[in-house]
Protein backbone atom coordinates (compact mmCIF):
# COMPACT_ATOMS: atom_id res chain seq x y z
CA UNK A 1 0.00 0.00 0.00
CA UNK A 2 2.78 2.52 0.53
CA UNK A 3 4.21 1.73 -2.72
CA UNK A 4 1.23 2.48 -4.75
CA UNK A 5 0.77 5.65 -2.72
CA UNK A 6 4.52 6.66 -3.10
CA UNK A 7 4.24 6.10 -6.98
CA UNK A 8 0.60 8.29 -6.83
CA UNK A 9 2.90 11.06 -5.15
CA UNK A 10 5.56 10.62 -7.40
CA UNK A 11 2.94 11.48 -10.57
CA UNK A 12 1.31 13.86 -8.86
CA UNK A 13 4.67 15.96 -8.28
CA UNK A 14 5.22 15.26 -11.55
CA UNK A 15 2.72 16.36 -13.12
CA UNK A 16 2.75 19.78 -11.45
CA UNK A 17 6.30 19.99 -12.77
CA UNK A 18 5.80 18.80 -16.43
CA UNK A 19 2.00 21.02 -16.90
CA UNK A 20 3.48 24.38 -16.50
CA UNK A 21 6.28 23.30 -19.13
CA UNK A 22 3.52 22.38 -21.31
CA UNK A 23 1.82 25.42 -21.15
CA UNK A 24 4.34 27.29 -21.77
CA UNK A 25 5.34 25.65 -24.97
CA UNK A 26 1.62 25.51 -25.81
CA UNK A 27 1.74 29.73 -25.31
CA UNK A 28 4.95 29.91 -27.61
CA UNK A 29 3.07 27.75 -29.97
CA UNK A 30 0.33 29.77 -31.09
CA UNK A 31 2.21 32.79 -30.37
CA UNK A 32 3.90 31.91 -33.23
CA UNK A 33 1.09 30.72 -35.29
CA UNK A 34 -0.31 34.03 -34.63
CA UNK A 35 3.02 35.54 -36.24
CA UNK A 36 2.59 33.47 -39.14
CA UNK A 37 -1.01 34.65 -39.63
CA UNK A 38 0.00 38.29 -39.21
CA UNK A 39 -1.67 38.88 -35.74
CA UNK A 40 1.03 40.29 -34.56
CA UNK A 41 -1.19 41.88 -31.18
CA UNK A 42 -2.01 38.20 -30.32
CA UNK A 43 1.25 36.97 -30.93
CA UNK A 44 3.01 39.95 -28.27
CA UNK A 45 -0.15 38.87 -25.83
CA UNK A 46 1.09 35.56 -26.09
CA UNK A 47 4.50 36.20 -26.00
CA UNK A 48 4.17 38.16 -22.72
CA UNK A 49 2.58 35.15 -21.17
CA UNK A 50 5.16 32.73 -21.57
CA UNK A 51 8.09 35.26 -21.32
CA UNK A 52 6.20 36.48 -17.88
CA UNK A 53 6.61 32.07 -16.77
CA UNK A 54 10.28 31.80 -17.34
CA UNK A 55 9.96 31.12 -21.63
CA UNK A 56 13.65 32.99 -23.07
CA UNK A 57 12.46 32.52 -26.69
CA UNK A 58 9.42 34.04 -25.80
CA UNK A 59 10.78 37.05 -23.89
CA UNK A 60 13.19 37.16 -27.24
CA UNK A 61 10.31 37.13 -29.60
CA UNK A 62 8.35 40.09 -27.78
CA UNK A 63 11.65 41.68 -27.52
CA UNK A 64 11.73 42.07 -31.45
CA UNK A 65 7.88 43.08 -31.77
CA UNK A 66 8.68 46.15 -29.56
CA UNK A 67 11.63 46.67 -31.42
CA UNK A 68 9.87 46.90 -34.18
CA UNK A 69 6.74 47.97 -33.82
CA UNK A 70 4.90 44.82 -34.40
CA UNK A 71 1.47 44.59 -32.60
CA UNK A 72 2.75 46.78 -30.02
CA UNK A 73 4.01 50.48 -29.64
CA UNK A 74 7.56 51.04 -30.68
CA UNK A 75 9.59 51.23 -27.22
CA UNK A 76 13.46 49.83 -27.44
CA UNK A 77 14.13 50.73 -24.10
CA UNK A 78 11.24 47.96 -23.31
CA UNK A 79 13.36 45.74 -26.01
CA UNK A 80 16.23 45.71 -24.49
CA UNK A 81 15.14 44.61 -20.97
CA UNK A 82 13.45 41.96 -22.47
CA UNK A 83 16.73 40.97 -24.12
CA UNK A 84 18.55 41.14 -21.25
CA UNK A 85 16.26 38.97 -19.10
CA UNK A 86 16.78 36.12 -22.23
CA UNK A 87 20.44 37.03 -22.31
CA UNK A 88 20.35 36.27 -18.48
CA UNK A 89 18.98 33.05 -19.35
CA UNK A 90 21.49 32.03 -22.48
CA UNK A 91 19.60 32.78 -25.33
CA UNK A 92 22.43 33.90 -27.99
CA UNK A 93 20.53 35.41 -30.01
CA UNK A 94 18.68 38.44 -27.21
CA UNK A 95 22.61 38.52 -26.11
CA UNK A 96 23.66 39.33 -29.69
CA UNK A 97 20.55 41.84 -30.05
CA UNK A 98 20.85 43.74 -26.87
CA UNK A 99 24.85 44.29 -28.35
CA UNK A 100 23.49 45.79 -31.37
CA UNK A 101 21.10 47.87 -29.02
CA UNK A 102 24.48 49.12 -27.25
CA UNK A 103 26.60 49.29 -30.37
CA UNK A 104 24.26 52.15 -31.50
CA UNK A 105 22.92 53.77 -28.45
CA UNK A 106 19.15 52.18 -29.68
CA UNK A 107 16.80 51.96 -26.01
CA UNK A 108 20.18 52.28 -23.76
CA UNK A 109 23.22 54.62 -24.06
CA UNK A 110 25.32 53.65 -26.46
CA UNK A 111 28.64 51.74 -24.70
CA UNK A 112 30.64 50.22 -26.98
CA UNK A 113 32.69 47.92 -24.55
CA UNK A 114 29.18 46.37 -23.63
CA UNK A 115 28.52 45.81 -26.55
CA UNK A 116 31.60 43.74 -27.45
CA UNK A 117 31.13 41.76 -24.16
CA UNK A 118 27.51 41.07 -25.51
CA UNK A 119 28.83 39.89 -28.87
CA UNK A 120 31.17 38.28 -27.13
CA UNK A 121 28.81 36.24 -25.05
CA UNK A 122 26.76 35.72 -28.24
CA UNK A 123 29.43 34.30 -30.05
CA UNK A 124 30.81 31.53 -26.81
CA UNK A 125 26.66 30.38 -26.87
CA UNK A 126 26.79 29.58 -30.82
CA UNK A 127 30.25 27.85 -30.19
CA UNK A 128 29.09 25.77 -27.70
CA UNK A 129 25.65 24.99 -29.84
CA UNK A 130 27.92 24.35 -32.82
CA UNK A 131 29.67 22.18 -31.16
CA UNK A 132 26.66 19.47 -30.39
CA UNK A 133 26.06 20.22 -33.90
CA UNK A 134 23.42 23.02 -34.00
CA UNK A 135 24.03 24.19 -38.01
CA UNK A 136 21.99 27.44 -36.75
CA UNK A 137 24.49 28.01 -34.40
CA UNK A 138 27.05 27.20 -36.72
CA UNK A 139 25.61 29.93 -38.96
CA UNK A 140 25.48 32.73 -36.72
CA UNK A 141 28.88 32.48 -35.47
CA UNK A 142 29.98 32.30 -39.35
CA UNK A 143 27.67 35.55 -39.85
CA UNK A 144 29.95 37.05 -36.68
CA UNK A 145 33.23 35.69 -38.35
CA UNK A 146 32.13 37.30 -41.58
CA UNK A 147 31.48 40.86 -40.23
CA UNK A 148 33.62 40.78 -37.42
CA UNK A 149 31.30 41.07 -34.14
CA UNK A 150 32.79 40.02 -31.30
CA UNK A 151 35.38 38.82 -33.09
CA UNK A 152 38.30 39.42 -35.37
CA UNK A 153 37.01 38.97 -39.25
CA UNK A 154 38.18 36.27 -40.28
CA UNK A 155 36.78 35.11 -43.93
CA UNK A 156 38.42 31.67 -43.96
CA UNK A 157 36.47 30.49 -40.42
CA UNK A 158 33.43 32.04 -41.37
CA UNK A 159 33.34 29.61 -44.87
CA UNK A 160 34.67 26.79 -42.43
CA UNK A 161 31.29 27.67 -40.36
CA UNK A 162 29.24 27.83 -43.28
CA UNK A 163 29.99 24.98 -44.20
CA UNK A 164 29.52 23.34 -41.28
CA UNK A 165 26.19 24.50 -40.78
CA UNK A 166 25.32 23.78 -44.42
CA UNK A 167 26.64 20.08 -43.41
CA UNK A 168 24.33 19.80 -40.48
CA UNK A 169 21.54 20.54 -42.07
CA UNK A 170 20.97 24.26 -42.11
CA UNK A 171 19.65 25.46 -45.79
CA UNK A 172 20.40 28.82 -45.75
CA UNK A 173 24.24 28.01 -45.16
CA UNK A 174 23.97 25.80 -48.28
CA UNK A 175 22.52 29.02 -49.96
CA UNK A 176 24.90 31.23 -49.03
CA UNK A 177 27.73 29.27 -50.06
CA UNK A 178 26.28 28.69 -53.30
CA UNK A 179 25.25 32.65 -53.77
CA UNK A 180 29.18 33.27 -52.68
CA UNK A 181 30.99 30.38 -55.01
CA UNK A 182 28.22 31.65 -58.17
CA UNK A 183 29.25 35.46 -57.39
CA UNK A 184 33.06 35.13 -56.75
CA UNK A 185 32.55 36.33 -53.08
CA UNK A 186 34.87 35.45 -50.81
CA UNK A 187 36.06 32.61 -52.86
CA UNK A 188 37.35 31.86 -55.97
CA UNK A 189 33.80 31.88 -58.28
CA UNK A 190 32.94 28.63 -59.28
CA UNK A 191 29.58 28.10 -61.04
CA UNK A 192 29.86 24.24 -60.57
CA UNK A 193 30.42 24.00 -56.66
CA UNK A 194 27.51 26.58 -56.59
CA UNK A 195 25.33 24.75 -58.33
CA UNK A 196 26.22 21.79 -55.77
CA UNK A 197 25.55 23.97 -53.38
CA UNK A 198 22.21 25.23 -54.30
CA UNK A 199 20.91 21.42 -54.38
CA UNK A 200 22.18 20.49 -51.16
CA UNK A 201 20.26 23.90 -49.93
CA UNK A 202 17.21 22.46 -51.75
CA UNK A 203 17.20 18.98 -50.03
CA UNK A 204 17.66 20.83 -46.95
CA UNK A 205 14.21 22.37 -47.99
CA UNK A 206 15.34 26.25 -48.59
CA UNK A 207 13.14 27.42 -51.39
CA UNK A 208 15.39 30.10 -52.79
CA UNK A 209 18.45 27.07 -53.35
CA UNK A 210 15.35 25.26 -55.35
CA UNK A 211 14.96 27.93 -57.13
CA UNK A 212 18.30 28.92 -57.95
CA UNK A 213 18.64 25.06 -59.20
CA UNK A 214 15.87 25.68 -61.30
CA UNK A 215 17.16 28.38 -63.11
CA UNK A 216 20.74 26.61 -64.01
CA UNK A 217 18.73 23.54 -65.16
CA UNK A 218 16.63 26.23 -67.12
CA UNK A 219 19.84 28.46 -68.48
CA UNK A 220 21.53 25.21 -69.02
CA UNK A 221 25.18 27.20 -68.95
CA UNK A 222 26.98 25.35 -66.62
CA UNK A 223 24.61 21.83 -66.54
CA UNK A 224 22.64 20.18 -68.97
CA UNK A 225 19.53 22.22 -70.12
CA UNK A 226 16.70 20.30 -68.20
CA UNK A 227 13.28 22.13 -68.95
CA UNK A 228 11.68 19.25 -67.04
CA UNK A 229 13.83 19.38 -63.84
CA UNK A 230 13.88 23.46 -63.66
CA UNK A 231 9.80 22.97 -63.04
CA UNK A 232 10.47 20.59 -61.14
CA UNK A 233 12.83 22.62 -58.73
CA UNK A 234 10.91 25.74 -59.55
CA UNK A 235 8.03 24.29 -58.17
CA UNK A 236 9.36 22.97 -54.95
CA UNK A 237 10.81 26.35 -54.79
CA UNK A 238 7.45 28.11 -55.06
CA UNK A 239 5.87 26.14 -52.55
CA UNK A 240 8.73 26.94 -49.77
CA UNK A 241 9.72 30.79 -50.88
CA UNK A 242 6.13 32.01 -52.10
CA UNK A 243 7.31 35.38 -51.41
CA UNK A 244 9.86 35.51 -54.03
CA UNK A 245 9.23 37.88 -57.44
CA UNK A 246 9.54 34.28 -59.65
CA UNK A 247 6.91 32.99 -57.62
CA UNK A 248 4.51 35.78 -57.75
CA UNK A 249 1.56 36.59 -60.72
CA UNK A 250 1.88 32.72 -61.72
CA UNK A 251 5.76 33.34 -63.38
Amino acid sequence: MKDIFSVLLFSVLMGATLCPRAALADDFEEAQKAQLAHQDKKAASLYAKACNAGHDKACHQLARQYEHAQGVPMDRKKAATLYEKACNQRNSESCKALGGLYKYGEGVRKDARKSQQLYEKANNLYAQACDSGEGEACYRLAFSYQHGEGVKENTKQALQLFEKACDNGHGESCRRLGKFHEEGKLVVEDRKKAFAYYKKGCERNEGHSCLSVGLFYFAGKWVPQDFAQAEIYMQKGCKLASEADMCQDGK
